[in-house]
């Protein structure tokens, strides 16, 4: 009789089969959302433009690639995730799934789940792509860095240590770099240079690491980087995605999509 597929399965089936019936939909809310925020809107709840995000991957109709860890976390919750087993049957393109410790892939080619080509694993690396959080720092606490991952996307911005050399490496083009094996950061000049941590200062004092920028104290066009932070009425903000300041962008007008909030 061959397996009959689980309740799961067929579940995931199901949604990537309307995914593709119903994609050219869930492309007109994102583009309506986007309409929004370009004449200064709030753009449409995030719920809702994350369903849609979740639906357009799940047609295969945009690449996990085109969105920052931090959107794709929520991406999963919204959209569902099934969890890892090597009898889940087949895994679809963008699809995600967690494991055990509560770490989320999502599927970079479709495949039948086998129990050596489990995320994580050497013969799941070309599967799937880790989905991480930047760790967060709180006052007076030393800044952490995740150690470099075969297969993640490392945003521009973002920090990550080499674990055969021990130095720290940040991504030279703005994209971001997605490096598979054996290609540790060392190895690519091309992709990523060393990253020196802010001094916490010298010697004399002289050397204090710079405050974010005041949202009120920067003039208008100023160019808000990937990775870099702000300050607005006494919280903080971790920039997700490139913009230009205008005034009616102000927190929270892009908060989750342009910029997170960071919460101690």
């Amino acid at each position: 009789m061959g397996n009959i597929p689980s309740l799961e399965h067929r579940r995931a089936l199901q949604k990537t089969e309307r995914a593709k019936e119903n994609y050219e939909l869930w492309q007109a809310v994102i583009a309506c959302h986007e309409a929004i925020l370009a004449i200064g809107g709030e753009g449409i709840p995030t719920e809702h433009l994350r369903r849609a995000q979740a639906n357009v991957l799940r047609a295969g109709e945009a690449q996990s690639g085109d969105l920052p860890d931090t959107v794709l976390l929520e991406v999963a919750t919204v959209g569902g995730s099934r969890a890892w087993e090597p009898s889940m049957g087949q895994v679809y393109i963008n699809e995600t799934v967690f494991m055990p410790d509560g770490t989320f892939y999502i599927c970079r080619q479709p495949h039948t789940a086998q129990a050596n080509w489990a995320p994580g694993t050497e013969g799941g690396r070309n599967l799937f792509r880790i989905i991480r959080s930047e760790p967060t720092v709180d006052d007076g606490e030393e800044q952490t860095y995740l150690d470099f991952v075969w297969g993640e996307l490392v945003p521009y911005g973002a920090v990550r240590r080499d674990p055969e050399d021990g130095n720290l490496y940040t991504p030279i083009k703005e994209a971001g770099v997605t490096l598979y094996e054996p290609h540790f950061p060392h190895l690519v000049p091309s992709e990523y240079i060393i990253f020196s941590p802010p001094s916490s200062g010298g010697e004399t004092g002289s050397e204090e690491p710079a405050a974010y920028p005041k949202w009120s104290e920067v003039a208008d066009g100023y160019v808000f980087k990937v990775g870099t932070y702000f300050t607005d009425y006494a919280k903080t903000y971790h920039v997700l995605r490139e913009f230009s300041k205008q005034s009616n962008w102000r927190p929270p007008a892009l908060l989750n999509d342009f910029y997170e909030e960071v919460t101690a």
